[in-house]
Order: C-alpha cells, then structure tokens, then sequence
C-alpha cells in the first residue's frame, strides 16, 4: 500500500472496492501509526493494541458518514484521540509504565554504537514528552511523530488553530525546561 492516502468517493463506496477491502487498505497503511499514537495515551501496549482495534471498529461503522470535510488519516486520528481519551477517562487511569520497545520503528539502520546511543536519547526524549499533561502531550506527538500541520491538527482536537499554536508553543518550553533540568543526562551530549 505504501505511503499514499486513500481517498473516500462515490466509486470506492459502491462496489468498485467494497468496504472491507476498504477497511483492511486503511488498517494496513494506518494501524502501526493508530497504535503508536493509542501508546502515546495509556502507555501499556495491551491496551494500545484493544484501542487501535476499537478504532478501526468505529472507522468501518462510521465510515459511510465519513463527509471528507477533513482529510481521511485526520478522521481516523481523531477517533484514535477520541477513543483513547474516553478510555484514560473511563478507567481513570494513572501514569502506566512505559516500555523501551515504543520506539523500536523509528530506530533508522546504522553502527550498532550510533544506532543505541540515538535509541537512547529517543527513548529518553519519549519518557519526558511522556510527563508531560495531556493536551500538551498529544500535541506535541501528533506534530513531531506524525507529522501533522496546525490546521490537521486543529481538526484531529477539534480546537482552533491558535489552541494548536499556543499548546505546542508551551509543550514545546515544558519540553525545554525538563531537559535541561537533567544536566548531565545524554540530552546535554
């Protein structure tokens, strides 16, 4: 499938691709960024891998109602916030451990010494995005992991653009003052 968008029109929804062929295209190009971004909530990989299959339950509901007023991967990480939230809110959960293994896609092929030290500092760097409070949070891994402009983000949030601008602005000097506060630490090297 690649890394192309699949876009939702009268011919995808008749019988030109039925809608499980659809469903199993939109798991296959976004279930490791659906689940990624689920982790980045509850931080327990269980409960990312139900999250993630909750969503792509609600995207193959829904998804006749889908109006294309946003883009298609902005829909789905919205259900993905959405569901994440309402389970955080459900079960009023605490900080979960978090596993060194999240970030195991993005590690980039190079000398085994390179390669662990930039894990390390990546792993670090997660653990202290990972403090901060939620709204700060989602923003800032929405931004710098998936990519997402201000205006993606504003629809994914369902908050205005300078909502979006003014909490990743602040996350962004949240982030600057927790790594400093660990001089000494890789982040300093």
């Amino acid at each position: 499938m690649g890394n192309q968008e699949i876009h939702i029109n009268q011919e995808t929804e008749s019988s030109y691709v039925g809608k499980e062929t659809l469903i199993e295209q939109l798991m296959e190009q976004y279930i490791e960024r659906v689940y990624l971004l689920a982790y980045s909530f509850v931080k327990d990989r269980g409960i990312a891998e139900d999250i993630s299959q909750e969503v792509f339950l609600k995207v193959y509901k829904y998804i006749d109602s889908f109006r294309g007023e946003a883009a298609l991967k902005s829909w789905i990480y919205r259900i993905t916030v959405n569901t994440s939230m309402d389970f955080l809110k459900k079960k009023s959960l605490k900080q979960l451990l978090f596993e060194n293994s999240f970030l195991e896609s993005f590690h980039r092929t190079e000398s085994a010494e390179t390669s662990y030290l930039e894990s390390d500092r990546n792993e670090q760097l997660l653990e202290v995005i990972l403090t901060l409070p939620m709204k700060y949070r989602t923003v800032i891994v929405l931004h710098y992991f998936y990519d997402l402009k201000i205006n993606e983000l504003s629809t994914v949030l369902d908050v205005r653009s300078n909502t979006v601008k003014t909490r990743l602005s602040r996350g962004r000097e949240m982030l600057r003052r927790k790594i400093e506060a660990k001089k000494g630490d890789i982040f300093s090297g």
